[in-house]
């Protein structure tokens, strides 16, 4: 049959390296024919020198080299990426896939890396995991096309991609929002080059990667300084620049609740990035701020740096003496974690006239609706994430969305 398909005018062939081995001998040696991909499928995550040997040996063959691997996260398709770049130096014709949600900023970002070829289906139709449908892949391909991302672990909780790309689609451009699935570990400044390299317009950083953020930027703004962690990235001449657009984020949230934070007592959980933001926001209005995080170190090191005093995590729920606000900077609440990771202490919250949780998703957390069980003003962080995105978008674009339709874009997302 593949023989009959290679004589039936097809400009491309598409076989398996090591079961159609004879077939491609012969389209290699031919002259006018079709063109050969010789394919390897891994059916699970390799190493890159794995991937590149099996590369090689397809390169070998005469014909277009496909590699395809399914991706647990997108390190390992920015380990592709990173193979891509020096496989392409030698001009030779090649396709690197990474298979699956994961995977699919290498069908994106496949003129970037300097693939042959990319696979796309019809609407609907998906034949292999992360695929693209052909108007989706035709038009990010198309010059002006925008691409961001979310850096983050996990990342399936987050509702940013369809808020940025209603961003996008407000102010007439074409483009995508990947939500990237990044370990902390792997998290590097080689990563976010890598991820430039390859056609990226902008990041964001969410938990627990912003400090890691900070630490590879090549020049940090005013507002990655002030908190020593960084959201929102983007490229200045052949620079990583960070940014922290968590601080407009919460200045809108707690602006739009009327929250009052001159003379103010404030419990701050969490010491992290978005905790650091929040410190700054706090300590600019006047308030007097409580630290409290499971992190030891961590809380020491931001009271420090913010002059708050501590109360360890593990007394919050013998507190005793009132706050006027309690902020959750944490992923405690968040869609899909433990359930030993649910909530905060019921005590501490309810010693706090007024409870702010930085989760966005659910929209009412188990915290939430402990707060209002006893009474308190209960607040959600989807207006934080609106506004640090609204104000991110304006970094990487120049230009400015419609903040109502990445409202209503998000909420929506958040719909059960």
């Amino acid at each position: 049959m593949l023989e009959a398909v290679a004589d039936s005018g097809f400009e491309y062939v598409d076989l398996e390296l090591a079961r159609d081995a004879a077939l491609l001998e012969e389209l290699g040696s031919s002259r006018g024919g079709p063109r050969a991909i010789a394919s390897y499928h891994f059916s699970r995550p390799a190493t890159k020198a794995l991937v590149r040997q099996r590369l090689e040996k397809g390169l070998a063959s005469g014909a277009i080299a496909k590699v395809a691997m399914p991706c647990e996260n997108a390190a390992q398709s920015v380990m592709l990426a990173e193979l891509a770049g020096e496989v392409s130096v030698s001009r030779r014709s090649f396709v690197l896939i990474g298979m699956g949600a994961q995977g699919q900023l290498t069908r994106v970002c496949a003129s970037g890396m300097r693939s042959e070829l990319v696979y796309a289906c019809l609407p609907g139709n998906e034949a292999a995991p992360g695929q693209l449908d052909v108007r989706t892949q035709v038009n990010i391909s198309k010059p002006g096309s925008v691409i961001l991302g979310l850096i983050g672990h996990p990342v399936s909780h987050s509702v940013s991609k369809p808020m940025q790309e209603a961003a996008l689609r407000s102010v007439g451009l074409t483009g995508i929002y990947l939500p990237l699935d990044i370990p902390p570990e792997r998290f590097n400044r080689r990563l976010v080059a890598t991820l430039f390299n390859i056609g990226f317009q902008g990041l964001n950083v969410t938990i627990p990667n912003k400090q890691r953020a900070y630490r590879s930027c090549d020049i940090r703004n005013p507002s990655a300084e002030a908190t020593a962690a960084v959201n929102t990235i983007h490229m200045r001449r052949g620079k990583i620049v960070g940014e922290n657009t968590d601080l407009k984020g919460f200045n809108q949230l707690i602006t739009l609740k009327k929250v009052q934070l001159k003379n103010a007592r404030i419990l701050v959980v969490g010491a992290g990035g978005a905790a650091r933001a929040v410190c700054k926001v706090c300590n600019d209005g006047g308030a007097e701020i409580v630290i409290s995080a499971r992190r030891a170190k961590a809380a020491s090191d931001l009271s420090k740096a913010c002059g708050a005093s501590r109360t360890p995590y593990s007394s919050l729920g013998a507190i005793q003496s009132m706050f006027d606000v309690m902020v959750n900077t944490t992923p405690i609440g968040t869609k899909g974690t433990k359930v030993e990771l649910s909530s905060l202490p019921e005590e501490a919250i309810k010693h706090s006239r007024v409870f702010i949780d930085l989760v966005y998703n659910p929209s009412t957390t188990p915290s939430m609706a402990a707060a209002r069980k006893h009474g308190r003003a209960a607040h959600g962080g989807l207006e934080m994430l609106v506004r640090q995105g609204e104000e991110a978008f304006r970094i990487w674009t120049d230009k400015t969305p419609d903040v109502s339709k990445m409202r209503r874009a998000a909420r929506k997302a958040l719909e059960p």
